[in-house]
């Protein structure tokens, strides 16, 4: 499924349109964006959460051409499923 298909679903189901449905999608994407960002987690109860790890800057070596590369530190997202959730989906 795809953004477009779901925003169609969602429109569908709660009788708006597609365009209002993809905005408050967009709009619902960048607040967790944003949350993240300032390294909060995001927790939605009964789906999951998202939350944010730093990564140390590292060497590593590269096996194509035989020389080692400074990898820089980032910002790694998780995302850990509810146990409500999995439950639903093994259901």
């Amino acid at each position: 499924m795809t953004k477009q298909d779901l925003c169609s679903e969602i429109a569908q189901s709660l009788g708006i349109t597609k365009k209002d449905s993809k905005l408050t999608m967009d709009a619902f994407l960048e607040e967790i964006l944003c949350v993240l960002a300032e390294g909060k987690t995001y927790s939605q109860t009964g789906f999951g959460s998202f939350k944010t790890s730093h990564v140390a800057e590292r060497i590593g070596f590269n096996p194509a051409s035989n020389q080692k590369m400074k990898y820089p530190k980032k910002i790694k997202i998780k995302f850990k499923l509810s146990s409500v959730f999995k439950k639903e989906i093994n259901e």
